[in-house]
């Protein structure tokens, strides 16, 4: 399980991945690859989107889960988290589009050869939940993407889309258990009785 900040541990981890993999044969910086808004991507050639969270439903406890400190908790939120990875290329007019599509193949080549988050990108809190987060392609017609672009306000670039999860958000709600029953005294009076 992880904390709150698994969600950005997690387009961290893909950032990570796609700067080893790219730099510096096809982007020239690492700083050209990260998370940002479609609509506001800077200097980013490569760009990481979250564009929706949803409950996994894989993995939900019905009930409070014993830490190995004693406490209990709420049991943790299985989350799948759905990204869309675009690229938008510095190079010349002439040489660009051809530019981007040879990004994008790699992009491809690198998730699809990655099936599973690589621990050595993650970061340590990550990396402790000892979690297997699935990396899988979601494929999509040219309507629902032109959809999905449509909601940031932006015309349709060629972009791909991956769901990443399940992860385990964890509860930030502890209790203490009650104490155990150690002892059991039962006993019987005689009733008294009235006149």
């Amino acid at each position: 399980m992880a904390k709150y900040s698994v969600i950005s541990d997690v387009s961290r981890t893909i950032v990570e991945l796609l700067q080893a993999e790219l730099v510096p044969e096809l982007v020239q910086q690492r700083e050209q690859i990260g998370v940002c808004d479609p609509h506001d991507r800077g200097n980013f050639v490569v760009g990481v989107h979250l564009y929706d969270i949803s409950e996994s439903g894989e993995a939900r406890g019905a009930g409070p889960v014993m830490r190995p400190d004693g406490t209990m908790t709420n049991p943790p939120v299985s989350l799948n988290l759905s990204m869309m990875i675009s690229v938008a290329s510095k190079a010349e007019k002439e040489t660009r589009t051809m530019d981007e599509q040879m990004i994008m193949g790699r992009v491809i080549q690198v998730l699809e050869d990655n099936k599973r988050l690589p621990e050595e990108y993650m970061p340590p809190a990550l990396r402790a939940a000892g979690e297997a987060i699935r990396i899988s392609n979601v494929p999509m017609q040219l309507e629902e993407k032109t959809k999905i672009w449509t909601m940031f306000n932006e015309s349709y670039k060629l972009s791909v889309f991956y769901k990443v999860g399940p992860v385990q958000l964890e509860s930030a709600v502890t209790t203490m258990p009650a104490p155990r029953v150690r002892e059991v005294r039962l006993g019987t009076r005689q009733k008294e009785e009235r006149k």
